[in-house]
Formats: structure tokens, sequence, C-alpha cells
């Protein structure tokens, strides 16, 4: 079996005291959430399909130049990597939102919701993606 690599985004916020990133509960999964993210398509590079999937799954265009930090993790059948964007780097960003929630207009078929939360306060993490957010947590402490 070969193995699947998927790319995403993690778009953070700093907001008052707190720390936001924004994560997504994907309509296969009833309690855990993650990055929003999608397969490497062949012959397309882990930056456009980390952009790709941000867009075709929250409706929000980022530019290749804001991609900051990427984190991986490789797990036995998936390997996930992420990158960092600081929100305040996308035009009209708080249009998509309504307060700390993706708009439903936003929201791919993929996904039931998409929200923000405080990275001291994370909901259940997927497996595959749990270790890397502890890194993404510790590198966003430290910014």
């Amino acid at each position: 079996m070969e193995k699947i690599n998927a790319f995403g985004i993690c778009l953070y916020k700093y907001h008052k005291n707190s720390t936001e990133v924004l994560l997504c509960k994907s309509v296969n999964s009833n309690e855990k959430w993650g990055f929003l993210k999608g397969v490497l398509l062949k012959d397309e590079t882990v930056t456009n399909t980390a952009l790709r999937e941000f867009k075709e799954e929250s409706n929000i265009k980022i530019e290749e130049k804001y991609l900051e930090n990427f984190f991986l993790q490789k797990n036995e059948t998936k390997d996930i990597g992420i990158y960092l964007v600081n929100y305040l780097n996308i035009t009209n960003i708080d249009t998509y939102f309504f307060g700390n929630v993706l708009k439903k207009e936003n929201l791919s078929s993929e996904n039931t919701a998409v929200k923000f939360f405080d990275i001291k306060n994370l909901p259940l993490i997927k497996k595959k993606q749990s270790n890397m957010i502890l890194d993404i947590v510790k590198y966003l402490n430290t910014k």
C-alpha cells in the first residue's frame, strides 16, 4: 500500500491574551478536529497542495508569500504537513467568519465545522496530527 501525503495550512491569530488556531471537523469525524488539508496530487508541489486544499475547504485564498514555518508529522500510512499563516496577512479575512466560526457559505462539504480554538483549550485532535499540533503550539508560544 502506497503512503498518502496530505498538506495544508494552520491559520493562526493573536486575540487579546490568547493565540488561536483554525481547525476543522470533517464529516467523517464525530469528535476529533484537525487542520484544513488534503492529498498531494500527481505532479503537484507540497506548497501548491497546501494552498489549493485550504482554498477548497475554506474559500480563503492565501498567497504563497505568506506561508511561514512548515511542520510535518510522519505516520505509518499518512504523513501530514502543515504551513503556518498569520491571519493578519489575509485581505478581508474577517468577512469569512462569524465570530470565530467559518461562515456556512465558505464551508466545504468535507467539513461539518471550521473554527478558531485557543491553543490553551484545544479540542480532541486527530491522532495523525496530534504530535504536530504540540510542535505548533510550542512554536506559537515562543513567537
